[in-house]
């Protein structure tokens, strides 16, 4: 991923970055409900895969930087107690090489915690990078997975030719073991890799790819809404969006993509606009109730940390995961609390990736 960031967020000297709590942590020990039945968490592995497909983007990566990697990216998959891992930049030239380089980690995460996770990497339009989970076999069954690389994205403007995800949303349905006598769940995980800001000298609307990413985030949240309408309704199953956005939390894309905005508010004469940055400026009242909720944009406590990415002193929110509104309760610190959630964001070790882990755990 090329290291861009919006010009005119939050600037921290390098004293205020030691400053700030390195982790957020999951908190369930005043949880009348327990420790949570589940821990997702979602990881850009920053170009992981075998020694081959890493020197495809990283000439300069040697076997013992890449085994440095791996040890670095196990140690945050521990530390955040993860029973399933949504990750992004897994690269392989096949989707059987990336497979494996993904089992390949798994038998090292076996190695440290003797706990088995399954490997599945997804379909992918980009040449190379696509995304994968990697699933703790004990905690329950995977009933299904389904590549959406292959949508036709909804277009912004009508004359423009149709286009596709770059790296396909994945989707991985599992059902989890409650437990004591919770009984099952299903959950349902949608795995997202939006456009990157590289290359933006060739966007047309020359704002990094902006107006592509919430082209992916209206299409991706319409899928959602449809296949999924049952999450919306009850608490029967869950859904969790989550991936990296390559957009910060407050611009058009990460917007469209909770349901505040429709890309229908930016066609035409809509009441909607963008600035430079890519921020959505709208007329007063447009803005509708979203659908789907950051568990960590939205606790305040987890929005003290500086972002989730850093190009030298300046961060921002590009990971993010969703919950629909309707059963966010799930990920909430304690039963009935609002405000406060489960959420974790794991920094360290800095050799795992340029992005940090994020966590949630569901409890029921």
């Amino acid at each position: 991923m090329l290291r861009l960031l919006f010009p005119s967020l939050l600037f921290l000297c390098a004293v205020e970055v030691a400053a700030q709590p390195r982790i957020a942590s999951l908190a369930y020990e005043y949880d009348e409900r327990g420790k949570p039945e589940l821990v997702v968490c979602s990881q850009n592995l920053e170009n992981y895969g075998s020694i081959d497909d890493v020197h495809r983007r990283d000439k300069k990566m040697t076997k013992t930087l890449l085994a440095e990697k791996e040890s670095a990216l196990i140690k945050r998959f521990v530390k955040a107690q993860c029973d399933v891992i949504a990750v992004q930049e897994l690269l392989g030239a096949t989707q059987a090489k990336a497979k494996a380089a993904l089992e390949h980690l798994a038998s090292q995460i076996k190695a440290r915690t003797n706990r088995t996770f399954l490997a599945y990497a997804g379909p992918t339009n980009s040449k190379i990078s696509r995304n994968g989970y990697l699933v703790a076999s004990d905690r329950g069954e995977v009933v299904n997975t389904l590549s959406y690389a292959r949508v036709e994205l909804p277009k912004i403007t009508e004359e423009q030719k149709p286009r596709e995800f770059v790296r396909g949303p994945y989707e991985l349905q599992l059902q989890v073991h409650g437990k004591g006598d919770t009984g099952t769940k299903l959950v349902t995980l949608v795995n997202f890799h939006f456009k990157s800001r590289a290359f933006n000298s060739k966007d047309p609307a020359e704002l990094e790819w902006e107006t592509l990413r919430m082209e992916m985030a209206e299409a991706l949240r319409r899928i959602v809404l449809r296949r999924h309408e049952e999450s919306f309704a009850s608490g029967e199953s869950l859904l969790v969006v989550l991936g990296d956005r390559n957009s910060n939390f407050d611009v058009a894309s990460a917007r469209i993509l909770s349901g505040a905005l429709t890309l229908k508010h930016f066609q035409g004469s809509a009441p909607c606009r963008l600035n430079k940055r890519g921020v959505p400026l709208c007329t007063p009242g447009v803005a509708l109730p979203a659908s789907l909720f950051s568990v960590l944009t939205n606790d305040e406590r987890i929005r003290m940390r500086p972002g989730t990415y850093r190009y030298e002193n300046t961060f921002s929110w590009l990971d993010d995961i969703l919950i629909p509104a309707e059963t966010v309760g799930f990920a909430s610190e304690r039963s009935g609390t609002e405000g406060r959630y489960l959420g974790g964001v794991y920094y360290e070790p800095e050799e795992a990736s340029d992005h940090a882990l994020v966590s949630v755990g569901l409890n029921w």
